[in-house]
């Protein structure tokens, strides 16, 4: 394929698109503190982990070492280096990764800080629940966390605190298996968020145009894409540094099952329905993305993925069902936030109509 220069006007949030060049490249704040999450996993881990080990890890495994394979295999499977797109990574109060190229000002892909923390607590909570589903305390436990990450981090953009790191820490205190479960896959949703993004900047790049009367179809291709990159990634680099593991292939649809419970508990909490003519629901990119997964051409074994991602799914519709019962019952008046709720409804709706989108 002959490289063509990216001259097509561009911009593509994961789910919500940003606006503004100078507020998306340089807004926001770095507010990770690494020597201090060192310090939590040795409280936590110490019978696992030196703090050498763990400062090792960080130079291996980290936002850019991905970015910069991610851009590797689309050289090699699209002939597409990308090479002028950086990475962006502050906290911008979002849980969504984007691209932004107005072919004017150097692209980048932002993969929030938030973005972090939330997914990987997501993924602690959720596995840890699934694990012990049967003792009440980690029951209960895991579901207040998942439902304080889906209200006050997803739908409000608030960082966790300490004290709820403390308290999710606290929970999953020592349990190794679980650790590794949720970083390797959260290291392949990384993966597929970035290589998302650097496909719909490939779109673009090869000419693909998109009707206004199918917009979601740009979509549904870059998510084609990002998971080609990701299985391929799980096949080819294997040895002794494993990049991607085989077991979390179905990673990318544990993070459509994310949005999902984000827009779910909108809806039960403040009766918001998720809508984006230019997106369509995680559940619909999801069930695409398993016509990719089975496809002859990747070859690797899904039986341990199959099982986690079993597992996922029962607390899953677990979380689903008793946050309507608790709704209904009256058990979360607390912590609904309606008027700050509408107040941010109809900021969105003025600045929509104030920018034209």
């Amino acid at each position: 394929m002959e490289k063509q220069r990216n001259d097509c006007p561009f911009l593509e949030k994961f789910m919500l698109p940003p606006d503004n060049y100078e507020i998306f490249k340089f807004g926001g704040s770095s507010i990770k503190d690494e020597e201090r999450g060192i310090q939590t996993m040795l409280k936590y881990f110490s019978s696992y982990f030196t703090e050498e080990q763990l400062k090792k890890n960080m130079t291996q495994y980290n936002l850019q070492t991905m970015f910069d394979i991610v851009k590797k295999y689309f050289a090699k499977e699209y002939d597409y280096t990308g090479t002028e797109i950086e990475l962006s990574n502050l906290y911008q109060n979002t849980i969504n990764s984007y691209i932004y190229n107005d072919c004017i000002n150097p692209a980048f892909v932002h993969i929030d800080e938030l973005f972090e923390s939330t997914v990987m607590g997501f993924l602690l909570a959720m596995f840890k629940w699934s694990k012990d589903f049967e003792n009440l305390d980690t029951y209960g436990e895991c579901f207040k966390y998942v439902l304080f990450l889906m209200n006050d981090v997803c739908i409000f953009g608030e960082m966790q605190g300490m004290d709820a790191n403390y308290a999710l820490m606290d929970t999953v205190d020592g349990d190794i298996q679980i650790l590794q479960l949720a970083e390797d896959c959260y290291w392949t949703i990384v993966v597929f968020s970035l290589a998302h993004e650097i496909a719909h900047a490939y779109l673009a790049c090869i000419g693909k145009k998109y009707t206004e009367k199918h917009p979601e179809k740009e979509e549904y291709e870059a998510d084609m894409i990002a998971y080609h990159i990701v299985l391929k990634i799980i096949m080819e680099e294997k040895g002794v540094d494993v990049v991607l593991e085989e077991y979390t292939y179905l990673a990318p649809m544990i993070y459509m099952d994310f949005f999902d419970l984000y827009y779910y508990t909108d809806r039960v909490l403040y009766k918001t329905v998720f809508h984006d003519w230019k997106h369509p629901s995680p559940i619909k990119r999801k069930n695409r993305l398993f016509a990719v997964a089975y496809k002859e051409e990747y070859d690797f074994n899904t039986v341990d993925g199959n099982h986690l991602y079993s597992g996922f799914l029962d607390v899953y519709d677990e979380f689903r069902d008793q946050l309507l019962l608790k709704m209904e019952r009256g058990k979360l008046d607390k912590i609904v936030w309606t008027e700050r709720r509408g107040l941010m409804r109809r900021n969105d709706n003025e600045q929509e109509g104030s920018n034209g989108i």
